[in-house]
């Protein structure tokens, strides 16, 4: 009978977090690039080039910010440093 996490899953997120990092800064860099083409349209790509800010924002404070796992540890760490 085989394991339900097998195969167990990534113990590190980097390279996940790289992939994901790269395929999403390659699909803003050719929606960015479709959307210079365009030719009508002036006053949308202002808005497509905010969205494409926003997502790269998302996407930024996703992979690089901490998981909740390190956030508890941190937290139970600050508080064992704080009792006397």
């Amino acid at each position: 009978m085989t394991d339900p996490q097998d195969p167990l899953p990534e113990a590190s997120w980097t390279f996940r977090r790289w992939f994901t990092y790269a395929v999403t800064l390659i699909a803003l860099i050719l929606i960015g690039w479709i959307v210079a083409k365009l030719t009508d349209g002036v006053h949308l790509a202002g808005v497509a080039y905010g969205l494409i800010g926003l997502v790269a924002l998302f996407a930024t404070y996703y992979l690089i910010a901490p998981s909740a796992e390190h956030v508890v540890k941190l937290l139970r760490l600050a508080s064992l440093l704080k009792r006397p």
